[in-house]
């Protein structure tokens, strides 16, 4: 007598096609979700961005900090990037995020009375790009408006460390003028206690008026 046994080896069938199914799903919506949401960038050219604008972080948050008082945090967004796809000019941007004393928190950037405030990047404050040797260059921008070459993981040199950067005091200027940051002023005293935290996430797409 033959023991049969084509309904367990069905309901095994049914179990692997159903989590092949599953996987499938899943792995396309991690593609997806990637394809949507982060630059289409190599590995290589994803570090070249990111040491860039740890820089490019460091000199801005040294200038606020050794330029205005009652600051207790300073925070960036992620790393904005448009036009990696080859549509657009590419573009890549940043925003500092300001903790006052009075525990208000305020980003910069952003509309204001339909006007755009500044944000932080490839235009304007950073280069970054390879030779034809494939080596890495980053520049940052200086007092005098020209570009200096500096080296992922050593401290800013003196002429990188700006005097003055006035997209940073207007940004001051608005959010301390409409009551979302309080006790902040420019002064030399800066606030040496202040918190740097940096930020090398990367995110495609515009970078929105509505980071918190």
């Amino acid at each position: 007598m033959k023991t049969r046994y084509n309904g367990g080896i069905l309901v095994k069938k049914k179990i692997i096609i159903g989590l092949t199914i599953l996987f499938i799903v899943f792995s396309g919506g991690i593609y997806m979700y990637n394809k949507l949401t982060k630059p289409n960038f190599g590995s290589k050219t994803t570090k070249l961005y990111q040491h860039g604008f740890r820089l490019l972080e460091e000199q801005i948050g040294t200038y606020i900090k050794e330029n205005y008082s009652g600051i207790e945090k300073i925070e960036f967004s992620p790393i904005y990037i448009t036009g990696d796809d080859g549509s657009s000019m590419l573009n890549a941007e940043v925003v500092p995020i300001v903790y006052d004393s009075y525990g208000n928190k305020a980003k910069f950037g952003g509309l204001y009375k339909n006007f755009q405030q500044p944000a932080y990047g490839t235009i304007g404050y950073l280069r970054v790009s390879f030779d034809y040797s494939g080596k890495s260059y980053i520049e940052l921008s200086t007092d005098s408006g020209e570009f200096k070459e500096v080296t992922y993981g050593q401290s800013l040199p003196k002429e990188i460390k700006l005097r003055e950067m006035k997209d940073v005091d207007f940004n001051f200027e608005t959010l301390i003028r409409e009551g979302k940051l309080k006790g902040i002023e420019k002064s030399d005293k800066g606030s040496p206690d202040a918190e740097i935290v940096y930020n090398l996430q990367l995110k495609k797409g515009v970078l929105p008026d509505d980071i918190e």
